[in-house]
């Protein structure tokens, strides 16, 4: 592109138009642009605009790549915790679970600083950002009605014939009622694992279904923490 000088008056001819190019409407590094595109030489502010609005830009590019690699750095460590979370869960102790659950919050809210930060850098570069979404993802809830029922003494309706038989049945029914109360653990547990993969599975970027993913785990936990003092 030539640079061309501007005439004394400011202006520039251009297809038998004359625009005065040092008294453009707007934005003044729009005017900056408009001037290095129409080939007119940069004047010294023109020079320092074009040079803050490349730095700005560049800063902007920086802050994006550093987003996307929070989000690389919080699926890796998501997928960890996830399973962290599983064994701990399985080991039944239930002293690790908290640490686990508090470190699912502390990368969600890592993600979730570091996308406003890209939304910022998206609008400096002229890119739109994500729309938040229009409706919040359902967040499966656990509570105790729903998981399976603990039989009782008061179930079995068929009178004992004789004392043995009364012991045989209750024999009996404790095994059941050890077998479900482990099921209950089981069931809870697999409800916290799952919860974790699926905001795992959406890199934490959803906020409103990690949050409210985040508050249903720490409940379920309490769940859980209720089904083991039961056995």
């Amino acid at each position: 592109m030539t640079l061309l000088e501007p005439e004394m008056d400011g202006q520039l001819v251009l297809e038998d138009d004359c625009v005065d190019l040092f008294d453009l409407a707007g934005d003044p590094l729009d005017a900056a642009v408009a001037r290095l595109q129409a080939g007119v030489k940069p004047t010294a502010e023109d020079i320092a605009l074009l040079t803050e609005a490349a730095r700005t830009a560049q800063r902007a590019f920086e802050e994006v790549g550093a987003a996307n690699d929070v989000l690389d750095d919080a699926s890796d460590l998501g997928e960890d915790l996830t399973t962290a979370l599983a064994e701990t869960l399985r080991r039944r102790d239930r002293a690790e679970v908290p640490a686990l659950l508090g470190a699912l919050r502390a990368q969600a809210a890592r993600v979730e600083r570091s996308e406003a930060v890209r939304t910022i850098a998206n609008r400096v570069l002229g890119n739109g950002g994500p729309d938040e979404p229009a409706a919040l993802t359902p967040v499966p809830a656990l509570t105790p009605a729903l998981l399976p029922r603990v039989p009782s003494v008061y179930d079995d309706e068929e009178a004992g014939a004789s004392l043995a038989d009364l012991w045989e049945r209750q024999e009996r029914l404790e095994r059941v009622q050890d077998r479900v109360r482990g099921e209950r653990v089981e069931h809870v547990a697999a409800h916290l694992v799952a919860l974790a993969e699926r905001i795992v599975d959406r890199a934490f970027l959803d906020a409103r279904f990690t949050r409210a993913a985040l508050d249903e785990m720490d409940r379920a936990y309490a769940l859980w923490c209720a089904c083991l003092d039961e056995g």
